[in-house]
C-alpha cells in the first residue's frame, strides 16, 4: 500500500485526539464516581449510564484503532479487498456503538435532572424523553443491522451476493437530525424550572449556564452532521471517513464532560465543608428520596428544628421540590417559616445549594 504524508498526518490526527479526549474523560469520570461514591455516598442511576457510556467511548477508541491498522483515510485503489472489509466491518460496529454512546450520555443527564426535579410538569419531560430516546435507539441499532439484506452484502465488493440495501444518507441525515434536536430540548428542559427560583438574575444565568454546558456537544453534533455529508457524497469514501470518525469522537467525549461536570462539584463543596466545621460551623443532615445522607453549612446557628431532630426528621434545604408551594428553595420542615425569616437565615448563594443537592 503506498503511503501519502497527507494521509498519514490526518489519520494519525483522528487517532491522536481520540485517545487524548478519551484519556481525558476516563479522569473526569473516574474522579466523578469517587464523588458519587466516596464523597457524598450517593451513587446513581445517571452514573450507572455515564459509565456506559465511558465504556462505549473506550471501544469506540479501539475501533478507531483497528481502523488505522487496515488502512483509514487512504483511497480505496491502495486498499486490498481483506483490508475494505475490514473498515466496512469495523464501521457498521461503530455505528451501533455510537448510538447507544450517545443515548447513554443523554440519559444519563436526564436522570441528573430527575435528581432535582422540582414539578410534575418537568418530571413528566424527563420521563418522556428518556422513553422516546430508548425507542429511538432501539429503531438506530435494528436499522443498522438491517440496512442490507442479507448483511454481509455491505462488503460484497465484488457484487456477487443477491440483496438490497437502504439508502444508508437518509438515515445518517435523519438519525443525526434527531439527535441534534434532542440535544437542544434536553438543554432547554431545566430552563424553566431554574428561572422559577427565586433569586437575583445574575444567579438565574450561573444556573443556565451550569446546566447548559451541553451546548459545546450540540456544536460537535453539527460539525459531524457537514462531515456526514462529505462522507455520504463522496466517490471514495474510504478516503473521507477520517473526519466523520474525529468529530464522532469530539462529539461524545465532550458530552461526558459536560454531563459530568455538576458531579464534580462535590468535590470542591466537601473540601470547604471540611473548612468550615473546622472553623466551629454547626452541621445538619439530610436524606435524599434514596435514603442517602447529606451534609452543609449552618441553618440560622442550629441543625434545624428540635422537633424535626427528635422525630428522626429530614431537613433538606436543597430540596427544590417544594419551591412551587413556598416561592424559595427550602425543606418542607422550613416552609412553615415566614419568607423574610427564611431569605435572613440562609445563604443566597443558591447557584450552590441547588448543584450540590444534584451532585447528592
Amino acid at each position: 500500500m503506498a503511503m501519502s504524508t497527507a494521509e498519514e498526518a490526518n489519520r494519525d490526527a483522528c487517532t491522536g485526539v481520540a485517545t487524548a479526549f478519551t484519556i481525558v474523560s476516563i479522569v473526569i469520570v473516574g474522579l466523578r464516581v469517587y464523588a458519587r461514591t466516596v464523597v457524598v455516598r450517593n451513587f446513581g442511576k445517571d452514573d450507572w449510564a455515564m459509565l456506559g457510556a465511558l465504556l462505549f467511548t473506550i471501544a469506540y477508541l479501539v475501533a478507531i484503532f483497528v481502523l488505522r491498522a487496515n488502512g483509514m483515510g487512504f483511497s480505496g485503489a491502495v486498499l486490498s479487498l481483506d483490508q475494505m472489509t475490514v473498515l466496512i466491518k469495523t464501521t457498521l460496529a461503530i455505528e451501533i456503538m455510537y448510538y447507544v454512546l450517545i443515548f447513554c450520555v443523554k440519559v444519563s443527564i436526564l436522570f441528573f435532572y430527575l435528581r432535582i426535579a422540582a414539578n410534575k410538569s418537568f418530571e413528566l419531560g424527563c420521563k418522556a424523553t428518556i422513553y422516546f430516546l430508548a425507542v429511538f435507539t432501539v429503531v438506530c441499532v435494528i436499522a443498522c443491522v438491517t440496512q442490507c439484506v442479507p448483511l454481509h452484502k455491505m462488503w460484497d465488493f465484488l457484487g456477487v451476493v443477491q440483496g438490497h440495501c437502504i439508502n444508508t444518507t437518509a438515515l445518517f441525515y435523519s438519525t443525526s437530525a434527531i439527535n441534534i434536536i434532542t440535544d437542544i430540548w434536553i438543554i432547554a428542559l431545566p430552563i424553566k424550572t431554574l428561572w422559577s427560583i427565586q433569586r437575583p438574575t445574575h444567579e438565574k444565568f450561573a444556573l443556565i449556564f451550569v446546566f447548559s454546558l451541553g451546548i459545546f456537544s450540540c456544536i460537535a453534533s453539527i460539525v459531524r452532521l457537514h462531515s456526514i455529508r462529505i462522507y455520504t457524497q463522496s466517490p471514495d469514501p474510504f478516503y473521507d471517513s477520517v473526519p466523520i470518525n474525529l468529530w464522532s469522537m469530539i462529539e461524545v467525549n465532550i458530552g461526558i464532560w459536560c454531563a459530568s461536570i455538576p458531579a464534580l462539584k462535590a468535590l470542591i463543596t466537601h473540601r470547604r465543608r471540611g473548612d468550615t466545621q473546622a472553623s466551629g460551623a454547626y452541621k445538619y443532615h439530610s436524606r435524599d428520596k434514596s435514603g442517602a445522607k447529606i451534609s452543609g453549612g449552618m441553618i440560622g446557628g442550629s441543625g434545624g428544628s428540635s422537633s424535626a431532630r427528635s422525630q428522626g426528621m429530614p431537613v433538606d434545604i436543597y430540596d427544590l421540590k417544594t419551591f412551587e408551594e413556598t416561592g424559595s428553595v427550602q425543606s418542607p420542615q422550613q416552609a412553615v417559616r415566614k419568607k423574610s425569616n427564611v431569605d435572613s437565615e440562609w445563604s443566597a448563594d443558591s447557584q450552590e445549594r441547588i448543584i450540590e443537592h444534584a451532585r447528592v
